[in-house]
């Protein structure tokens, strides 16, 4: 947990799977999506490699009922930021995948 909280990426990342599976996360914490996501954001800030993967994760976690952070206006945001990282990294068909799931995300916003 220091060496996340003193900028190691990789210790962010693994922060942040272990609070979006409930895994490895020893006996003193819980499975929480609000904290996988703030980890996710935070290593998405830090230009972690493939950010588009993990901008999609977050996004597919703001689409969940269970998650307690649903937020279909957000994800869709994501997804299109994640397409167009995709794209930036040459990822067209993921991107066009990305695009398309920011499409549903936004239907699902009420009027």
């Amino acid at each position: 947990v220091s060496a996340a909280h003193n900028g190691d990426v990789n210790s962010i990342l693994f922060l942040a799977r272990a609070f979006d599976s409930g895994q490895s996360l020893g006996r003193e914490r819980r499975q929480s999506y609000g904290q996988a996501l703030a980890w996710y954001q935070m290593a998405v800030e830090m230009g972690v490699e493939k950010r588009y993967l993990i901008m999609a994760r977050m996004a597919e976690i703001m689409l969940m009922e269970d998650s307690g952070c649903k937020d279909p206006n957000g994800a869709g945001e994501l997804y299109s930021e994640a397409a167009e990282a995709a794209m930036e990294e040459m990822c067209g068909k993921l991107a066009n995948k990305y695009y398309m799931l920011s499409e549903e995300a936004w239907a699902l916003v009420e009027e």
